[in-house]
């Protein structure tokens, strides 16, 4: 009996080793889950997410853009898991960005992680 034990022991600790290798539903490397992105839709996901990760030189910050922009960047930062409000400050990005850079931000983040964006109403 203590045989079969020590079996059923040993079966357990080498099924849950190789559970991680067959699960499913998983999606790896930060990218857009369950989404194929084309043409325009791939650079400006790419756009935002070299911005994201700061990869791109910005503009020197203009002062009549920092407040626009800032209420749209306190959004996208409140909006990210918590993760990755340690890791990044969008707010900072306040007043660098062009309207196509800070639209591509957003696109990224939307996609990335799976944010709804505010219907923008002027």
């Amino acid at each position: 009996m203590k045989t079969l034990y020590i079996y059923a022991l040993i079966c357990a600790l080498i099924f849950s080793s190789f559970q991680g290798i067959f699960a499913s539903g998983g999606f790896g490397g930060g990218g857009v889950a369950g989404q194929a992105l084309r043409g325009k839709e791939r650079e400006k996901f790419n756009l935002g997410k070299a911005i994201y990760n700061a990869e791109v030189a910005l503009d020197a910050k203009k002062e009549d853009l920092v407040k626009s922009q800032k209420n749209r960047l306190e959004y996208l930062q409140g909006s990210l898991p918590n993760s990755e409000k340690g890791r990044v400050n969008l707010e900072d990005l306040a007043g660098k960005l062009s309207e196509e850079q800070i639209s591509a931000l957003e696109f990224f983040i939307s996609i990335r992680f799976n944010v709804k964006l505010e219907d923008k109403k002027d």
